[in-house]
């Protein structure tokens, strides 16, 4: 007997194929003293040197304490214990990026992401001031999220205000740009941040939307000798 796979399975398998290069939609939470919503994803908290996943360009950098121009986040409620920071409650005395206006913070992940979070410092309110945009492996621009967008997720946060800043992805991302725009005279400060994989099964459906499609080409008829 020659089984089939459930065709039920093929409007999921469209979906996906038609995702490649479709912009995403971004799912925010922030929180004053908030951690990553995400259970079990990579940690970076920028404690030692440059790490891999990172480059900086222009006028970005990584930083202690306050220069004149970034100034650190202030820790408060759990951020600093979950990532191992110092003091847990009070101004980062631990390295974070600083990107003043015109430089850029880049991170590239080796395998598409659907997970980014970070400790923002000192939200800027106006669009385009300090802003995240999301690129896919193909380098398509599928998303932006700005400092606007993440007071508009927390009515209690102020401008000026520190939050843990969670971000999902309904398109995976290969690329996550930090940028301070150039005609603003305010840097983009933020450090431990987050980030992960798609679920299993996503990765799951995916595989077995390629057999549903295989099945479902045309079979090659048998000449009779």
């Amino acid at each position: 007997m020659r089984r089939h796979l459930s065709l039920s399975l093929v409007p999921t398998i469209l979906a996906l194929i038609a995702s490649s290069g479709a912009k995403a939609q971004l799912s925010v939470s922030a929180a004053i003293g908030g951690i990553p919503s995400v259970p079990g994803a990579m940690l970076e908290n920028f404690d030692e040197p440059n790490p891999s996943i990172l480059s900086l360009s222009g006028n970005a950098y990584l930083n202690t304490g306050f220069d004149g121009t970034a100034s650190p986040p202030i820790f408060t409620g759990s951020t600093a214990a979950y990532f191992g920071e110092t003091p847990a409650n009070g101004q980062d005395a631990t390295q974070f990026v600083a990107v003043e206006p015109g430089g850029t913070a880049t991170f590239t992940f080796a395998t598409p992401k659907n997970y980014f979070g970070l400790y923002w410092g000192t939200i800027d309110p106006y669009a385009g001031m300090n802003q995240l945009t999301f690129y896919d492996a193909s380098n398509n621009e599928i998303g932006q999220l700005q400092g606007s967008d993440v007071l508009a997720a927390n009515g209690a946060l102020n401008p000026g205000d520190a939050a843990y800043v969670n971000i999902t992805s309904t398109v995976d991302f290969s690329t996550v740009v930090a940028s301070a725009a150039p005609y603003f005279p305010e840097s983009f400060e933020f450090d431990d941040v987050a980030y992960s994989v798609p679920e299993p099964a996503s990765i799951g459906l995916m595989i077995v939307g390629g057999a549903v499609l295989l099945a479902r080409r045309p079979k090659t008829k048998q000449v009779e000798r």
